[in-house]
């Protein structure tokens, strides 16, 4: 709630929600989605929309002279603690199969270039975890709708339905939950395969497609690691598969954290250099 409580101070002392946007380096939709929440959590409005831009309601004007100063001080300590050279714990929360697979290089390039950070890893793409576990830096596959965190889209991974050669064609090997397909999509599988063997997991799913075992639903930046691609083919689909995209989220300022902001750019990239994880269908 402090971060959408800085933004709302941010808007309140320029006047304009473009402006703020502007500044701070986020997407117009994503403010005005962190204000609303805000809004939802005080019960209370505290911005109103003109033509001449925005004009703050009483509860938006009492909470601006009241707070204001505090917030902008304690966002501006923050800032200082998360750059300080004393920071010496560095906390990752990232999929297991994206970082030990495409961005492995980057961690280990981070790693290295700073022998004094102490690097603690939690590979999980859940977002359960973002408020359970403190973290300088998570990155996420798929859409994020959380706006208690400053984001950063990264990339993108497109997704194949994919078989071997010899697998049968009547059984579907998911890593995906419902939650992370499409609206309607898992129903309309049902109707196409005779099995469905759900994995929540895409190396394991990845490695049961290359056994044979059926058709994989994968990530392009999983579909990479199969190491001879000659034996295997895309299946064709009706329904329309999104790409996942990747996004890079941090707490407590706009601004990632000078370590944040060093990771962030080496995962940026091996990105650019990974055409698999910039929303290419590899070619097999």
């Amino acid at each position: 709630m402090l971060d959408d409580l800085h933004l709302f101070i941010e808007i309140a002392r320029r006047k304009s929600m473009s402006q703020t946007a502007k500044d701070l380096g986020l997407n117009l939709s994503t403010l005005s989605r962190r204000i609303q929440a805000l809004e939802e959590k005080l019960a209370e409005p505290l911005l109103q929309r003109t033509a001449r831009g925005i004009v703050l309601t009483a509860k938006g004007e009492s909470l601006y002279n009241e707070l204001g100063e505090q917030v902008l001080a304690l966002n501006s300590q923050l800032e200082q603690l998360n750059d300080s050279p004393a920071a010496r714990e560095f906390y990752l929360l990232c999929p297991q199969n994206i970082i030990a697979g495409p961005l492995m290089g980057a961690v280990n390039q981070f790693a290295m270039a700073n022998p004094a950070l102490n690097l603690h890893i939690y590979p999980s793409n859940a977002n359960s975890q973002l408020s359970q576990k403190r973290f300088d830096l998570a990155i996420r596959i798929g859409e994020q709708q959380d706006s208690s965190y400053f984001q950063k889209r990264l990339g993108m991974i497109a997704i194949k339905l994919i078989k071997k050669a010899d697998a049968p064609t009547s059984r579907l090997i998911l890593p995906y939950s419902e939650s992370q397909l499409p609206s309607g999509l898992l129903n309309k599988l049902k109707t196409e395969y005779e099995h469905i063997s759900f994995c929540f997991d895409i190396t394991i799913t990845r490695k049961m497609v290359e056994a044979g075992y059926g058709i994989g639903l994968l990530p392009m930046s999983e579909i990479c690691c199969i190491d001879d691609t000659s034996n295997f083919s895309y299946i064709d689909s009706p329904h329309n598969i999104p790409a996942r995209s990747i996004y890079a989220l941090w707490p407590h300022s706009r601004t990632p954290s000078a370590n944040a902001q060093l990771l962030i750019e080496q995962l940026q990239t091996s990105i650019e250099d990974s055409p698999s994880l910039q929303g290419e269908i590899l070619a097999l």
